[in-house]
């Protein structure tokens, strides 16, 4: 699968407004959460420098309290101007001993991003917007919509784009950068 991206940097400030106009555009609210994800460097290559990730995530539902844990492979992003990549994710039962066969293989983890995340999702469209207030980094959106192949990629960052201009959230708030790469550059 394709996972197409765009992320935006956002004041906290501005939040209440932005869930006010999301809900307004028929996007509803499906879950909050607070994710830990655990990244690990490759074995014979620096992911840093191929532009790919490897992770355990820790997904704890806010108001269930329900736990779950998923391992995600993102590949190199594939253009320039938005987080678009392949995405391969499995859930898993057991993020702790996950996180020792990754260490036992040579995987090195480092230090867990953590987030509190607010998912809203519009149907229709398959669409979803994550709301990320990120320990150490800050306030982010996420627009993102997942194809099947990449000759649905144009048309999935045309509609994620549209949603932006009707927000006026302008092209210079979108952030390429992961929120490790964030965090260790300080934001």
């Amino acid at each position: 699968m394709i996972e197409v991206e765009l992320k935006a940097k956002m004041e906290k400030m501005e939040i209440p407004n932005f869930i006010n106009n999301i809900i307004e555009m028929g996007f509803k609210k499906i879950a909050k959460k607070k994710e830990i994800d655990t990244y690990f460097n490759g074995i014979d290559r620096d992911f840093k420098e191929t532009d790919e990730a490897v992770r355990i995530r820790q997904s704890i539902n806010l108001d269930s309290q329900e736990t779950y844990y998923n391992i995600t492979y993102k590949g190199a992003k594939i253009d320039s101007i938005s987080k678009t990549r392949e995405e391969l994710e499995i859930k898993i039962d057991d993020g702790e001993t996950a996180r020792k066969i990754f260490e036992r293989l040579g995987f090195k983890p480092v230090k867990p991003i953590t987030k509190i995340r607010e998912i809203y999702q519009k149907e229709e469209q398959d669409i979803i917007i994550t709301i990320d207030e990120v320990e150490n980094v800050g306030t982010y959106v996420e627009f993102e919509k997942v194809v099947n192949d990449l000759s649905e990629k144009e048309q999935a960052i045309n509609e994620l784009f549209e949603i932006l201009k009707s927000l006026n959230i302008s092209k210079d708030k979108l952030v390429k950068t992961s929120y490790l790469g964030l965090r260790d550059n300080n934001g």
